[in-house]
């Protein structure tokens, strides 16, 4: 089993990154408590060059996509079939997803429109915002829908949504304390099901 994790912001090893880390982490140590073995993966959309779907059709001949960019590594990574998981995380930018995220679910049509290769995969979202309560529900939420397209089982983190934390926190993000429980909280659920559903 494998859980992959995306972190969609601009900035690289930021605020984003590192909640993303803190829920792999617990995802890893979760499913070692229960017995079995996850291994997780981080994908770091920071330094990469892609832009967002130009519905050229293409991907209805096949798991492919007309466009050479960095994108094109991500194909065969995400087509893995040990992949029971994926989680997006994004920084908050005017009240939604990053760029970043919503151009990396637009490339992922090809996956819905070749079999709904997605279906059934859980589906978990972490949104960072610049105060508290700076948009993150909504932003998870879009992001969800995204998921409920592929057919993507939504998995929250056990009391809320999904992870929600506050990148401009007082003490720094790596200072949010409720912020990181909620991105482990959402790790900690993403292989519990993981496992359930493997049974």
């Amino acid at each position: 089993m494998k859980i992959i994790g995306v972190s969609a912001s601009a900035r690289k090893n930021k605020s984003t990154h590192f909640l993303l880390e803190q829920c792999l982490n617990e995802s890893r140590r979760t499913a070692e408590t229960l017995g079995k073995s996850i291994d997780v993966e981080l994908i770091n959309l920071a330094p990469l060059k892609f832009n967002g779907c130009i519905a050229c059709g293409k991907c209805k001949k096949g798991v492919l996509c007309s466009q050479d960019d960095d994108f094109q590594p991500l194909i065969s990574q995400l087509a893995d079939p040990e992949v029971v998981g994926i989680i997006v995380a994004t920084p908050v930018y005017m009240g939604c997803m990053s760029a970043q995220a919503k151009a990396f679910i637009d490339r992922t049509v090809l996956f819905r429109r070749n079999g709904f290769m997605f279906k059934n995969t859980l589906g978990g979202v972490i949104a960072v915002g610049g105060s508290r309560n700076g948009g993150q529900e909504l932003t998870i939420q879009a992001v969800h829908a995204a998921m409920m397209i592929h057919d993507m089982v939504i998995v929250g983190d056990g009391d809320h949504f999904g992870g929600a934390a506050w990148g401009s926190h007082p003490d720094g993000y790596e200072g949010d304390e409720i912020g990181i429980s909620t991105a482990k909280n959402l790790g900690r659920r993403m292989s519990e099901v993981a496992c359930m559903m493997q049974v």
